[in-house]
Protein backbone atom coordinates (compact mmCIF):
# COMPACT_ATOMS: atom_id res chain seq x y z
CA UNK A 1 0.00 0.00 0.00
CA UNK A 2 1.41 3.15 -0.87
CA UNK A 3 0.85 7.00 0.48
CA UNK A 4 -1.28 9.29 -1.87
CA UNK A 5 -0.01 12.77 -1.75
CA UNK A 6 -3.41 13.93 -0.23
CA UNK A 7 -1.91 12.28 3.18
CA UNK A 8 1.61 14.13 2.77
CA UNK A 9 2.37 17.64 3.74
CA UNK A 10 4.94 19.78 4.07
CA UNK A 11 7.52 18.96 6.69
CA UNK A 12 9.61 22.11 6.23
CA UNK A 13 9.33 24.32 9.17
CA UNK A 14 9.63 27.56 7.08
CA UNK A 15 6.88 27.14 4.80
CA UNK A 16 3.57 28.62 5.00
CA UNK A 17 1.89 25.39 4.66
CA UNK A 18 3.92 23.47 7.24
CA UNK A 19 2.28 20.47 8.22
CA UNK A 20 -0.92 21.94 7.14
CA UNK A 21 -3.48 19.94 4.84
CA UNK A 22 -5.57 22.83 3.36
CA UNK A 23 -4.16 24.45 0.47
CA UNK A 24 -0.87 22.84 -0.13
CA UNK A 25 0.44 21.98 -2.79
CA UNK A 26 2.61 18.91 -2.99
CA UNK A 27 3.45 16.57 -5.76
CA UNK A 28 5.16 13.43 -6.39
CA UNK A 29 8.70 14.02 -7.93
CA UNK A 30 10.19 10.84 -8.85
CA UNK A 31 11.89 8.09 -6.70
CA UNK A 32 15.58 8.23 -5.03
CA UNK A 33 17.82 5.62 -5.74
CA UNK A 34 16.61 3.31 -2.17
CA UNK A 35 13.07 3.17 -3.90
CA UNK A 36 11.38 6.05 -1.55
CA UNK A 37 8.85 8.27 -3.13
CA UNK A 38 10.29 11.98 -3.65
CA UNK A 39 7.61 15.00 -3.06
CA UNK A 40 7.98 18.32 -3.49
CA UNK A 41 6.33 21.27 -2.00
CA UNK A 42 5.24 23.88 -4.34
CA UNK A 43 5.39 26.58 -2.10
CA UNK A 44 8.27 26.42 0.03
CA UNK A 45 10.27 24.93 -3.47
CA UNK A 46 11.82 21.91 -1.06
CA UNK A 47 12.02 18.31 -1.72
CA UNK A 48 11.39 15.42 0.87
CA UNK A 49 11.02 12.13 1.01
CA UNK A 50 8.03 9.86 2.44
CA UNK A 51 10.45 8.56 5.44
CA UNK A 52 10.71 11.94 7.28
CA UNK A 53 9.73 11.90 10.73
CA UNK A 54 11.18 7.93 10.77
CA UNK A 55 13.73 5.64 11.92
CA UNK A 56 14.09 4.68 7.80
CA UNK A 57 15.32 8.63 7.38
CA UNK A 58 18.22 9.72 5.64
CA UNK A 59 19.17 5.91 5.85
CA UNK A 60 20.55 4.68 2.30
CA UNK A 61 18.31 1.25 2.50
CA UNK A 62 16.28 -0.48 0.61
CA UNK A 63 12.89 -1.31 1.83
CA UNK A 64 13.58 -4.91 1.25
CA UNK A 65 17.24 -4.41 3.21
CA UNK A 66 14.62 -2.51 6.12
CA UNK A 67 12.04 -5.52 6.34
CA UNK A 68 15.43 -8.21 6.22
CA UNK A 69 16.91 -5.94 9.28
CA UNK A 70 13.77 -5.55 11.17
CA UNK A 71 12.61 -9.40 10.71
CA UNK A 72 16.20 -10.66 11.52
CA UNK A 73 16.35 -8.66 14.57
CA UNK A 74 12.77 -10.17 16.10
CA UNK A 75 14.08 -13.57 15.23
CA UNK A 76 16.86 -12.18 18.46
CA UNK A 77 19.44 -12.14 15.93
CA UNK A 78 22.35 -10.14 16.98
CA UNK A 79 23.74 -6.88 15.42
CA UNK A 80 27.09 -9.11 14.08
CA UNK A 81 24.74 -11.68 12.92
CA UNK A 82 22.63 -9.42 10.54
CA UNK A 83 25.88 -7.97 9.60
CA UNK A 84 26.43 -11.15 8.37
CA UNK A 85 23.83 -12.00 6.75
CA UNK A 86 22.83 -8.83 4.97
CA UNK A 87 26.46 -7.47 4.33
CA UNK A 88 25.79 -4.18 5.65
CA UNK A 89 28.04 -2.89 8.26
CA UNK A 90 27.43 -3.41 12.48
CA UNK A 91 27.28 0.69 13.06
CA UNK A 92 24.73 0.71 10.14
CA UNK A 93 22.53 -1.91 11.44
CA UNK A 94 22.77 -0.64 15.14
CA UNK A 95 22.00 3.55 14.17
CA UNK A 96 18.65 1.79 12.56
CA UNK A 97 17.82 -0.12 15.50
CA UNK A 98 18.91 2.86 17.67
CA UNK A 99 17.06 5.45 15.84
CA UNK A 100 13.74 3.16 16.03
CA UNK A 101 11.61 4.78 18.58
CA UNK A 102 7.75 4.29 19.27
CA UNK A 103 5.83 7.06 17.29
CA UNK A 104 2.47 7.03 14.53
CA UNK A 105 4.45 7.92 11.76
CA UNK A 106 7.19 5.26 12.21
CA UNK A 107 4.79 2.32 13.03
CA UNK A 108 2.65 3.26 10.37
CA UNK A 109 5.39 3.69 7.82
CA UNK A 110 6.84 -0.24 8.96
CA UNK A 111 3.10 -1.51 8.27
CA UNK A 112 2.06 0.39 5.14
CA UNK A 113 5.52 0.58 3.67
CA UNK A 114 7.80 -2.00 5.03
CA UNK A 115 5.32 -4.61 5.41
CA UNK A 116 5.21 -5.50 9.28
CA UNK A 117 2.86 -7.25 10.88
CA UNK A 118 1.14 -4.81 13.82
CA UNK A 119 2.04 -7.69 15.87
CA UNK A 120 5.64 -7.79 14.91
CA UNK A 121 6.24 -4.00 15.47
CA UNK A 122 4.35 -4.79 19.30
CA UNK A 123 7.11 -7.35 19.54
CA UNK A 124 9.66 -4.62 18.06
CA UNK A 125 9.38 -2.09 20.29
CA UNK A 126 9.43 -4.50 23.24
CA UNK A 127 12.60 -5.67 22.28
CA UNK A 128 14.11 -1.81 21.68
CA UNK A 129 12.77 -1.04 24.79
CA UNK A 130 14.65 -4.06 26.38
CA UNK A 131 17.67 -3.79 24.76
CA UNK A 132 17.67 0.46 25.57
CA UNK A 133 17.11 -0.30 29.09
CA UNK A 134 19.62 -3.22 29.62
CA UNK A 135 22.18 -1.00 27.56
CA UNK A 136 21.41 1.94 30.20
CA UNK A 137 22.33 -0.68 33.11
CA UNK A 138 25.80 -1.35 31.99
CA UNK A 139 26.62 2.37 32.00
Amino acid sequence: MTRKTDDVVCPNPECAYYLKAEGKAIIKRGKYKTGHQRYYCKHCEKFFMDTIGTAVYRKHLSKEEIRMIYRLFLEKNGIRSIERITGHHRDTISNLLKDTVKNEKTEEYLINQIGLTAEECEKLWVFLEKKRSSSRKST
